[in-house]
């Protein structure tokens, strides 16, 4: 038995999300999390990463632990907020507010922007 649905739900919910929030993040209809979090349907494996990555719980663990159960939903991770930009840009970025992590992408997104400025003046 796997507890997908219903971990999708729990930590939908941990986070004070809809389900139209969380469409909008993987670009699906709000139906669609509703069929997941009932068992109608599962998404891919790319849809899982998304999730997975959303809301910092190791894949096996969304799939295998009964999350409402278990110690890993009570992580702090759980209760911060992380802003993920899935624009047009070939990878997604992630931005978590007051973490080190922060620093290295905005550094990162300084050199893209560097580069496609030189790469501009070259052509």
């Amino acid at each position: 038995m796997h507890y997908l649905g219903k971990n999708l739900r729990y930590l939908r919910k941990q986070m004070s999300k809809t389900q139209s929030e969380i469409a909008s993040l993987i670009k699906k209809g709000q139906t669609t999390i509703g069929n997941w979090e009932n068992g109608i349907s599962e998404p891919n494996l790319d849809e899982l990463l998304v999730i997975s990555n959303f809301f910092d719980i190791p894949l096996d663990a969304l799939i295998k632990v009964d999350l409402a159960e278990s110690n890993m939903a009570h992580r702090p991770s759980l209760t911060s907020t992380a802003v993920y930009d899935h624009g047009a840009e070939s990878s997604p970025t992630v931005q978590e507010k007051d973490d080190r992590l922060s620093y290295v992408l905005q550094e990162i997104k300084s050199l893209r922007e560097e580069m496609a400025r030189l790469d501009a003046r070259i052509k």
